[in-house]
């Protein structure tokens, strides 16, 4: 559990702006990539594997939808190699659109660094990332998953309902 103030947050009292992850949070990620690479051995045998993948069109535009947002979110934000088309691609299918889509080529990128100021909370599924825009001062929620699940923290959701965001967002963060 991160404890921080926040004190620094645009915070809309009408409409909670919302920034989401995309793998493991919207798209069932590691579930396609597990149905064609098995378990991997080491994060480098993933990396290696993910690479190999940035090119498949049928991948990427294609992964199954896990959590549909009720919402329109105020902005992506993913760690991804494949070309922006395919991410645009996947989205349209859902009708999210007409958003922007912060796509970070590195693994070790900082999301934080990119949306500083662009949203009053993040919503992601990884731990690093979830610690990394906490600490930076972002707020952010955990959304569940059998990958995150053993990490504790009062600021775990379990939806992309806007309710639930706005509720929790409210209980932790104002």
């Amino acid at each position: 559990y991160i404890h921080r103030r926040y004190t620094r947050y645009r915070y809309n009292m009408n409409k909670l702006k919302i920034g989401l992850d995309l793998d493991d949070t919207i798209f069932g990620f590691m579930e396609a990539y597990l149905n064609i690479f098995k378990s991997p051995k080491s994060s480098k045998e993933i990396a290696k594997n993910v690479y190999n993948l940035r090119k498949n069109k049928q991948f990427w535009e294609n992964l199954p939808v896990i959590n549909l947002p009720d919402f329109k979110p105020e902005l992506i934000c993913t760690k991804r190699i494949n070309p922006k088309s395919y991410t645009k691609n996947a989205l349209l299918k859902i009708n999210i659109t007409n958003i922007p889509i912060y796509q970070l080529y590195y693994y070790n990128s900082k999301k934080s660094k990119r949306i500083k100021g662009k949203c009053d909370v993040f919503i992601d599924d990884s731990i690093d990332n979830f610690i990394d825009l906490n600490n930076a001062g972002i707020p952010c929620l955990l959304i569940d998953s059998k990958w995150n699940n053993t990490f504790e923290t009062p600021l775990r959701i379990y939806s992309l309902k806007y309710e639930e965001i706005e509720h929790t967002f409210n209980l932790h963060f104002n």
